[in-house]
C-alpha cells in the first residue's frame, strides 16, 4: 500500500459505512421493514411493510456470505450458488487485494474470519471499493445458515419515507 495503512483504511471503510448505514435508518426505516426479498436474477433486494406492500426496492451487488456455525467468509465472486452474473459484479472486490496487500481479498475458499464482526469490515471496504450507499445483511431463513452481505449501489424504488 502506498500511503495508508491496511487499518487506516479499515477504520476508514467502517466510519463511513456506519454513517450510510445510519442514514439508510433514518431516511428509508432500513432494517424496520417486515419482511424482505432478494431477486437474484434482477439483483434488485425489496423491503415491504405490514400490509405486505413493496416499500422499498433497491439494486444491490453481492458482497458475500458469512456463515455463523464455522465462522466463514465467502466472497461472492466465488460462491457457484451465486448466479454467474452476479459473481462478475462482485469481481471488483478483488482488487482489493492490490490496494490492501493483502490476499484475503483474492482468496476463492471459505476462510475463517474472526466472528461476524470481520465480516462487516469485509463488507465496509467492498462499500467503499465500490462507493455504494450501504449495505443490507440478510439473514438465513434457515437456523445456522449464512447470512448474505449486500452492498446497495442505488435506490430504485421507494415509498416510504420517514
Amino acid at each position: 500500500m502506498a500511503s495508508k495503512t491496511f487499518e487506516t483504511l479499515q477504520q476508514e471503510a467502517n466510519d463511513e459505512l456506519e454513517e450510510k448505514q445510519t442514514s439508510l435508518r433514518q431516511t428509508y426505516a432500513l432494517g424496520e421493514m417486515k419482511r424482505w426479498w432478494f431477486e437474484q436474477r434482477t439483483a434488485k433486494l425489496q423491503f415491504f411493510d405490514n400490509l405486505d406492500h413493496m416499500v422499498l426496492e433497491v439494486d444491490v451487488v453481492d458482497v458475500g456470505s458469512f456463515a455463523p456455525t464455522s465462522s466463514t467468509w465467502k466472497w461472492a465472486w466465488s460462491n457457484s450458488s451465486v448466479r454467474p452474473e452476479l459473481r462478475q459484479k462482485a469481481e471488483p472486490f478483488k482488487q482489493l487485494q492490490a490496494i490492501t496487500g493483502d490476499d484475503l481479498f483474492t482468496n476463492d475458499k471459505a476462510f475463517v474470519v474472526d466472528g461476524e464482526t470481520a465480516a462487516w469490515e469485509l463488507t465496509a471496504m467492498a462499500v467503499k471499493h465500490i462507493a455504494a450507499l450501504g449495505c443490507y445483511r440478510a439473514p438465513s431463513s434457515q437456523p445456522g445458515g449464512p447470512h448474505t452481505f449486500l452492498a446497495i449501489t442505488a435506490i430504485a424504488n421507494s415509498d416510504h419515507k420517514k
